[in-house]
């Protein structure tokens, strides 16, 4: 099966990569709007819970929960249960789209996110699933809803234009002398130029600005130093180039980082989705409004499970869907 990807231009949507699943619905309309009440299963909020929880506390651990994280007073517990609030409400309003849309899964699929709900599960500890109370079908349900979710938005920016040239998302790199005086640029620049210099090295002991190495993304709205930049073939060494009383020496180490230029152009291309997206998804919202049923702090406590580890739900599903 294709991976696809969830790039929906939501808040949580992009920071998370994550989709849950609802069980039961009550539909009442206001004023032509129409709202949606979703009853999440505790399980189904542990687990997104649990995942982003595990993902902080292996960067920043366990201390970080009771810390304040704004003016506010809030503490980052607060705030993460609020994104995951806000996340869940989001990814409602976009299956409701999809219930709108037609959008099912095919038999295929839903025997691919069964394998995949199977492989997670038993792949959990004890303490995990103790901390979640979490059953393999509402995993396999949280699989489901997260893939379909995916095939809306493939479906509704299939015919959009997506396409980026290598041009528009080259990444070049490059190293930089800054100096004070026309005089002192031009003793470096006849230094740099002679045969089998070391350009960093002249650098290092030359220049003002301690950051000798820079990567300049291409934009349309490149300033003079980034065009110098670009317009220099690999290992070639600028003029000097004066800018607001600072001399600049430029040298293309780069002229074009293949790496770096792959992973911008798919960036790039998500972007383009995500505004195709939200062009559709933004009006829908103006009339249609998603409820939780619980609230989340009566849910979740992030001081409890202790032994429970487990970050990898929503990674396992990119892995597994980009290998097929």
């Amino acid at each position: 099966m294709k991976k696809r990807a969830v790039y929906m231009g939501l808040a949580m949507c992009l920071v998370f990569g994550l989709s849950v699943t609802g069980c039961s619905k009550k539909t009442v309309s206001s004023e032509g709007v129409r709202t949606v009440e979703k009853d999440y299963t505790k399980g189904q909020i542990m687990v997104v819970a649990a995942t982003e929880r595990n993902r902080y506390q292996n960067i920043y651990t366990s201390q970080l929960w009771s810390v304040k994280a704004d003016d506010s007073g809030a503490t980052f517990e607060e705030k993460l249960l609020g994104q995951i609030e806000q996340f869940l409400i989001e990814l409602g309003t976009t299956n409701l789209m999809a219930d709108e849309q037609e959008i099912e899964l095919t038999g295929q699929e839903k025997d691919s996110l069964k394998s995949l709900a199977k492989e997670y599960y038993r792949g959990l500890s004890e303490q995990d699933r103790d901390y979640m109370d979490v059953t393999e079908h509402e995993v396999y349900d949280l699989y489901c809803e997260y893939y379909r979710a995916d095939k809306l938005v493939a479906e509704l920016t299939k015919d959009e234009n997506l396409e980026v040239s290598d041009a528009e998302a080259k990444v070049i790199q490059v190293q930089q002398i800054v100096l004070d005086s026309r005089e002192r640029a031009e003793d470096i620049l006849s230094q740099v130029q002679q045969a089998n210099a070391d350009f960093a090295n002249i650098a290092s002991r030359s220049s003002r600005d301690v950051q000798i190495n820079h990567t300049l993304e291409w934009s349309s709205q490149m300033d003079t130093r980034e065009e110098v930049a670009f317009s220099l073939e690999q290992n070639e060494i600028s003029d000097i180039l004066e800018l607001d009383g600072k001399y600049y020496i430029l040298k293309c180490t780069n002229a074009y980082d293949e790496e770096a230029t792959a992973a911008r152009k798919s960036m790039l291309a998500q972007e383009k989705k995500t505004r195709a997206f939200l062009a559709i998804y933004e009006p829908f919202v103006k009339e249609h409004t998603v409820k939780l049923k619980d609230n989340l702090d009566e849910i979740v406590d992030f001081s409890k499970g202790e032994g429970c580890t487990t970050d990898n739900f929503f990674q396992m599903y990119h892995n597994y869907f980009t290998v097929r």
